[in-house]
């Protein structure tokens, strides 16, 4: 069972460090956003996602490492969580600590990389609008007005400015 333990112990630790780095390379972006630098943000996304995949590894070992200490615990390997292991861990303070300590660091770690996605969510959202509103603009800037055109014709249809519009999304 002290083998178990120690397996889940080292996997969080590890997880703990991964949710650092990610957290790392979320805070990298938030400049890379505001600068609209796309080619470096493109670069972190591509550097973040490889962070995620680690992550998603390591959270695998995790469960199969919950499973494999349920299974010997006699607990439901579906439903068993590290709270659950820390409070069945009671009477061994050597793993409880450590458990403890992991548990804590990473709620933390999550709760500040969900704010700092939160954060980049924002600025990317008003990076969008930015960028609509100056197509928009340069859209109604190329469209001027009909002309006056007073004659006995009264309207002849001739516009100013380009007929056709400069963004075309269709191609």
């Amino acid at each position: 069972m002290a083998s178990l333990i120690e397996n889940l112990i080292s996997t969080l630790e590890e997880e703990s460090r991964l949710y650092e780095e990610l957290t790392k390379e979320s805070l990298n972006k938030t400049p890379v956003i505001v600068a609209n630098d796309l080619q470096r943000l493109q670069e972190a996304n591509t550097r973040e996602q490889k962070v995620v995949d680690e992550i998603t590894a390591v959270s695998h070992r995790r469960n199969q490492a919950l499973e494999e200490i349920a299974t010997v615990l006699g607990k439901d390997a579906k439903t068993i969580t590290v709270s659950e292991v820390i409070t069945m861990m009671e009477k061994q303070p050597e793993f409880q600590h450590p458990l403890i300590v992991l548990r804590d660091k990473m709620t933390r770690q999550v709760e500040t990389l969900r704010q700092v996605s939160i954060h980049n969510q924002e600025l990317l959202q008003e990076s969008l609008e930015m960028t609509e509103y100056s197509i928009n603009l340069i859209q109604s800037l190329n469209q001027a007005p009909e002309t006056a055109n007073y004659n006995k014709g009264s309207y002849s249809g001739i516009t100013l400015g380009s007929t056709r519009p400069s963004f075309d999304t269709k191609q």
